[in-house]
């Protein structure tokens, strides 16, 4: 039995990559701002907060695949050809049926404990299980979905009640995967306020961070798991002859930071390196810089160009990626 007349929106979040988690955290955002006070939301981390071990293992196994993405040229090319085999609806239904099956339903079983009236998901695991739990448990129950890379592949399922694109090519890539063309809706990108509405300016941003006033600073990183080219970048940087600030984020890459702790106690005169973890407010250290240099992860390039930061592209891990590359900077 529902407890309150208020419509319970469920925002979906799992970390396979920061895309998914930055979107659904802004969608979350600016759903409270506007509407708190007529809609429930509930944020939720389905395969980590739940108390069934398998989903949590799942979790960490896309978080795997992910970081290979990166660490491996070509692997995400050829998992995302491997989509389509049978057809890529078709190949979606067989491998969560098979494979993954365990893990489809007890996913779909969390929605069940949460009854939802709205499901938001930005990733295509969580959609595929929302529409699940829609047809198997609650016909009323809409399953909303923002996909938060500038194109769509053929593993987000189609059966939404809307889909929010937002570039052109994601909107032509639905229309090519059958979603019914009065389900797609073509948005700006969903971008959090801090971005939108930066408070600081560079010299404030530059200041926080311990970068000097003057002189060229530049923001190295590399996705939040940093297993691309971010170390041979900043190696590259470091043997620079002219005065330079140089800012890595290391991310949740901890091996990577404690080299690059190493390298900052051995680093030349002229050259400032500061290393950086996992940060939250990585955008304004975009706008302390000069220069960002990354590889072309959508939110990280959209977060650059709204801070006003010109970007240096060295690195597209995956066919998504490379979409990214041509609407942000071709």
């Amino acid at each position: 039995m529902k407890t309150s007349n208020k419509p319970h929106v469920l925002i979906t979040y799992i970390e396979a990559g920061m895309g998914h988690i930055v979107t659904a955290r802004a969608i979350s955002d600016s759903l409270r701002e506007k509407y708190g006070d007529k809609i429930k939301i509930t944020d939720r981390y389905i395969l980590r907060d739940s108390e069934n071990p398998r989903l949590r293992k799942y979790e960490e196994f896309m978080t795997r695949q992910v970081k290979m993405y990166s660490a491996i040229p070509g692997y995400c090319a050829l998992q995302m050809a491997s989509m389509h085999i049978l057809g890529s609806k078709n190949t979606l239904k067989l491998i969560h049926s098979t494979l993954f099956y365990r893990e489809m339903c007890a996913t779909y079983e969390e929605y069940a404990k949460i009854k939802p009236d709205v499901i938001v998901c930005t990733h295509y695991f969580l959609l595929h299980a929302a529409i699940r739990y829609r047809d198997k448990f609650d016909a009323h129950c809409k399953v909303l979905l923002y996909c938060p890379d500038n194109m769509l592949h053929g593993w987000w399922d189609n059966r939404v009640d809307r889909v929010y694109t937002n570039c052109k090519r994601a909107t032509k890539d639905a229309v090519r995967f059958g979603y019914p063309k009065d389900r797609i809706v073509e948005v700006f990108f969903p971008t959090r306020s801090s971005v939108l509405r930066p408070q600081g300016t560079k010299n404030s941003y530059r200041e926080k961070f311990g970068i000097p006033s003057e002189g060229l600073a530049v923001a190295v990183a590399d996705g939040v798991y940093a297993k691309g080219k971010a170390r041979r970048v900043t190696r590259e940087l470091l043997c620079s002859d002219i005065p330079l600030t140089v800012c890595v984020i290391a991310g949740k890459n901890e091996e990577l930071l404690s080299e690059l702790l190493a390298l900052q106690k051995t680093a030349k005169a002229n050259i400032r390196l500061i290393p950086l973890g996992f940060i939250e407010n990585a955008p304004e250290l975009y706008a302390a810089c000069d220069i960002f240099i990354t590889k072309a992860g959508p939110n990280a390039m959209l977060d650059s160009a709204m801070m006003g930061t010109p970007l240096i592209i060295n690195y597209c891990a995956s066919p998504i990626e490379r979409a990214s590359k041509r609407l942000f900077i071709d």
